[in-house]
C-alpha cells in the first residue's frame, strides 16, 4: 500500500464521516435518482465531505501515475528476451436512448456489437410497452 493509496483511503472515510455527520444534523438529506444515489447539502459538514471524496478520487487516480524505477536486473532480462507482437481488438456499444453507437477495431467485433445493441433496443421496447 503506497502512500496514495493510504490517503484516498483515509480521505474516504473521512468523507463518509462528515456525511454522517450532516445526515445526523439535518444539514444533508440523500436518496436515489433512477438507479443513480445522491447527497444535497447546505452546511459545513456536507461541504467537508464532499471536499474529503473529492481528494480521495484524484489521490486514487493519482497513484496510478507514479511509476517504480526498474532495477538492473529486468533491465537485463527484458535486453536478452525478443520482443512479443501482441495485438488488442474490442469495441463498444453506447446507447443514447434508442440510437446506438458501436465502435470497434475489427469488424467482426463491430458486427456482433451491432447484434446486441439491437437486442438491447427491442428488449427496452418490449419492456416500455408492457
Amino acid at each position: 500500500m503506497n502512500r496514495f493509496h493510504f490517503l484516498s483511503l483515509v480521505c474516504f472515510i473521512l468523507g463518509i464521516a462528515f456525511f454522517v455527520v450532516g445526515f445526523l444534523t439535518g444539514e444533508a438529506e440523500g436518496g436515489i435518482f433512477i438507479v443513480f444515489p445522491f447527497i444535497v447539502g447546505s452546511g459545513f459538514f456536507p461541504l467537508l465531505g464532499f471536499i474529503f471524496i473529492f481528494i480521495a478520487i484524484f489521490s486514487f487516480m493519482f497513484r496510478f501515475t507514479t511509476s517504480k524505477e526498474p532495477d538492473e536486473n529486468q533491465i537485463k532480462n527484458e535486453e536478452l528476451q525478443p520482443k512479443k507482437k501482441t495485438s488488442v481488438k474490442g469495441g463498444g456499444v453506447v446507447l443514447i436512448g434508442p440510437i446506438p453507437i458501436v465502435f470497434g477495431s475489427n469488424w467482426k467485433i463491430v458486427i456482433v456489437l451491432m447484434i446486441i445493441a439491437l437486442i438491447l433496443i427491442i428488449t427496452f421496447f418490449a419492456l416500455k410497452i408492457l
